[in-house]
């Protein structure tokens, strides 16, 4: 996730790209770097590009007159995605204002000559009813056929002995979240279902976010079930451009890259016959 975001992360996805530890990435419309991404992205058509959808905290992409009832009185998108859903259940944003934003975010990936693959969403906010409708519209204008399903296995817990006694608070409240946003499972792949869309068939990344280690890693990889299955991370270089930006996520990204360039990663996936593919790569 996050391609776009800063230069540092932009070289960090490049460079696990190029030394085969991973397939794709979403580009963040908004993103400071996204210039730069784009150049990156044109460089390497085999890396699968999609787009990383934001509702929340960031600058919009559309006209702010056309979606002020999305905005804070700052002018920015709403601060985090419980008072996303809170203004959507109180009839405080309409439709037509989330499918103008993501419109614009993904036309501006589409307009820089890109064609991507897949969408995805900051903080997993297409999840929501509401916003996975707006979504379905821009992935149908655009011709994208494939979304994440971003519910995580419950089988999350089982890495909780893996993880660093001083990272298991974050750790359950992550999870806890995860569980949360799980009731609207069941209908996020009706839904997909019903408009021809498609998911890998399982996610996991929610619950480690940030606290990965080697041992999960491993973990990861020893039980990964069969099918197609999306891993999210979130590499980088943690450089001053980093410490810069209102992002929890910092040395912990430089951890996350470690681990994807590490040699470790590349036997495991030797050893378990696992393959690494662009989005949707594996059944087209």
């Amino acid at each position: 996730d996050d391609m776009g975001y800063t230069a540092g992360v932009n070289r960090a996805i490049l460079q696990c790209f190029m030394e085969g530890s991973l397939s794709s990435t979403t580009l963040l419309a908004r993103g400071q770097a996204f210039e730069e991404a784009v150049e990156v992205c044109k460089a390497t058509p085999a890396l699968g590009i999609g787009v990383h959808l934001a509702l929340t905290e960031m600058h919009p992409a559309a006209p702010r007159h056309e979606i002020r009832e999305l905005l804070t009185s700052e002018g920015l998108l709403p601060p985090t995605p419980g008072c996303l859903l809170l203004s959507l259940k109180r009839g405080k944003i309409s439709q037509k204002a989330l499918v103008r934003e993501l419109d614009f975010q993904v036309s501006r990936v589409v307009d820089a000559g890109l064609r991507p693959t897949h969408l995805d969403s900051h903080k997993h906010v297409h999840a929501i009813p509401e916003v996975l409708e707006a979504v379905i519209q821009v992935a149908r204008r655009h011709a994208i056929r494939w979304i994440r399903s971003p519910f995580e296995a419950s089988a999350g817990l089982d890495l909780f002995p893996l993880v660093g006694r001083g990272e298991r608070i974050l750790f359950c409240k992550q999870h806890a979240k995860a569980r949360i946003f799980s009731i609207f499972k069941r209908h996020f792949l009706r839904r997909i279902g019903q408009e021809g869309l498609r998911c890998p068939e399982h996610f996991c990344g929610v619950s480690l976010t940030g606290i990965w280690n080697e041992a999960a890693m491993i973990f990861l990889l020893q039980h990964l079930p069969h099918g197609t299955s999306e891993w999210m991370l979130h590499p980088a270089f943690c450089d001053k451009d980093l410490s810069r930006q209102k992002t929890r996520l910092l040395q912990q990204r430089q951890n996350e890259l470690d681990l994807l360039l590490s040699a470790r990663w590349r036997d495991l996936l030797e050893r378990y016959k696992i393959a690494l593919v662009p989005y949707g790569g594996a059944t087209e």
